[in-house]
């Protein structure tokens, strides 16, 4: 596939340049989140809750590199804001068991303590932190969470060196957090996006100036990982940045990744050994004002039916610049339903 790009410049508020992939196909957010309150690269990373008798009051996590970790609803309003330092990535998962009590941990590497933060969500959505795990690595930078089919919470964490380690963080016979190290890898260079597809207990990861790496969610098996998606091959630019894993009853099964050098997403299908099913790029959506989203680092996916602007789910994605008006950076959500017409899925 050729790749063609322009150069946009913009002069909002100062210059900005980028790349944009004409190729991918166009999109637009349904809303935007409020802008975080530090200044320069700031919001990171973000993560979705889905409310357990009501989707529509369902959170988005988002991370403040500089403060700490806010909540927002589905109105785009800051709802809670944890001051913990600097939080770079969080993730979370659902159906947690804790000596039989069935619950929602969150996970968020903390860069000022070199800790893995461990939050308990209760049924309203209230985040708590409830445990700090000390790491042992230069530079916490990437985490996402892995659900084992008995209910084990596990995390994969990495440093911006290449050192990956994982942790399993519950106990069938605890109802306390007690996190374990399993073991660990390195890769050759910086990683920090990745995601754990829980059903088939599949690993993806990126390395951000190579490409897509898949595993088995067992660190004692990551001499068995393979890259399934390479930078420079007209699908991913640099830097390989957030990804996450859509799935639905329907069988819909995709990888998406931040392609933060071109500001776009990619979508890789996972029934059909991750082909590249297309990229989308945000623009300006008219009817609300909310701007496209630049280099992109974190993004969350969801193929839950939250209301009647997200029916197949959405797709949360940071924003770099956030130009309309010119603000501190904060997170763009887009419904699934104009990807999966944009890119005929």
């Amino acid at each position: 596939m050729r790749l063609f790009c322009i150069i946009v410049l913009f002069t909002l508020a100062g210059c900005e340049t980028y790349i944009v992939n004409m190729n991918a196909a166009p999109v637009m957010a349904e809303f935007e989140t409020v802008a975080v309150e530090s200044g320069d690269d700031a919001a990171d990373d973000p993560a979705i809750w889905v409310h357990p008798r009501n989707p529509s009051q369902s959170l988005i996590l988002g991370t403040d590199k500089q403060r700490g970790l806010g909540v927002y609803n589905l109105r785009g309003e800051l709802v809670q804001f944890l001051e913990l330092g600097n939080l770079n990535n969080v993730d979370l998962r659902s159906g947690i068991n804790l000596n039989g009590n069935i619950t929602t941990l969150a996970v968020a590497t903390n860069r000022t303590d070199i800790t893995l933060d461990i939050f308990a969500i209760d049924s309203n959505g209230n985040l708590s932190r409830i445990y700090q795990q000390a790491l042992d690595m230069l530079d916490p930078y990437g985490v996402c969470m892995y659900r084992s089919p008995q209910g084990m919470a596990h995390a994969f964490v990495n440093s911006s060196d290449g050192l990956y380690q994982q942790f399993q963080l519950n106990s069938l016979m605890s109802s306390e957090v007690n996190p374990i190290l399993l073991g660990s890898f390195m890769v050759d260079s910086q990683p920090e996006g990745c995601a754990v597809d829980d059903q088939t207990g599949t690993f993806y990861f990126g390395e951000e100036e190579a490409g897509i790496w898949q595993m088995p969610a067992d660190i004692s098996r990551a001499n068995e990982r393979r890259m399934i998606a390479r930078v420079g091959t007209g699908e991913l630019t640099a830097d390989v940045e957030g990804m996450d894993i859509y799935r639905n009853d329907s069988d819909a099964w995709y990888l998406v990744a931040s392609s933060q050098g071109d500001n776009t997403y990619a979508i890789y299908d996972l029934n059909a050994a991750a082909a590249y099913r297309g990229s989308v790029r945000l623009e300006l959506n008219p009817g609300n004002g909310v701007d496209p989203a630049q280099e992109t680092d974190g993004l969350a996916v969801s193929s839950v039916a939250f209301d009647e602007r997200f029916p197949r789910g959405m797709l949360v994605v940071q924003d770099g610049f956030n130009e309309n008006p010119r603000e501190n950076q904060n997170f763009k959500v887009i419904s699934w339903q104009q990807i999966t017409e944009a890119l005929s899925l």
